[in-house]
C-alpha cells in the first residue's frame, strides 16, 4: 500500500506503539537512540501533512463555507450553521450542543466569555459533518 511513510518509519511507529523505548528500538535496528527519535519525528510530521491534506481536501469538497465573525454570541453559531446548511438541503449531524462543545473543543482559544474573540470557519460537508477551522490547521490529541 502506497504511504507517505517509509518501511523504517512505519516499523518505528508499530514498536513505539506496543511500548518499546526509543533506545529499545535504536538496539533492534542497530542505529542510535538519536536517529530513532528521528525518524519517528518526520513519521509523524508526515502523518500530520497527510491528515491536513485531507482535511484541505474535504473543505474543498464542501458544500458549506460559513465565516464567523469576531463578536458573534456563541450561542448563535448553531442556528447560522443549521440555516446554511438547510439552503443545501444538507442535515447537519450535530444538535446545537454538540456544535458548541466542537467549537469549545477545537478553538477555545478563539472563544471569551460566549463571544468569539477571533474569527473562524466552519465547513458543513456533503455528510452533514462539521470542520471548525482556525487560523491554522492541526491535529487535536492525535501525535
Amino acid at each position: 500500500m502506497e504511504s507517505f511513510l517509509t518501511e523504517t518509519q512505519i516499523k518505528v511507529l508499530k514498536l513505539r506503539y506496543k511500548g518499546y523505548t526509543q533506545e529499545e528500538i535504536a538496539k533492534m535496528l542497530g542505529t542510535s537512540r538519536a536517529n530513532v527519535s528521528m525518524i519517528e519525528k518526520r513519521a509523524k510530521e508526515n502523518i500530520r501533512k497527510a491528515y491536513n491534506t485531507i482535511k484541505i481536501y474535504r473543505m474543498i469538497l464542501a458544500p458549506v463555507e460559513i465565516d464567523i465573525k469576531e463578536g458573534t454570541d456563541v450561542i448563535n453559531i448553531p442556528n447560522i450553521v443549521f440555516s446554511e446548511a438547510d439552503k443545501k438541503n444538507i442535515k447537519v449531524k450535530y444538535n446545537t450542543l454538540q456544535i458548541i462543545e466542537l467549537i469549545n473543543k477545537k478553538l477555545k482559544d478563539y472563544i471569551e466569555n460566549r463571544k468569539v474573540k477571533k474569527g473562524f470557519k466552519i465547513y458543513v460537508l456533503n455528510n452533514g459533518e462539521l470542520e471548525v477551522l482556525g487560523d491554522k490547521l492541526w491535529m487535536e490529541n492525535i501525535l
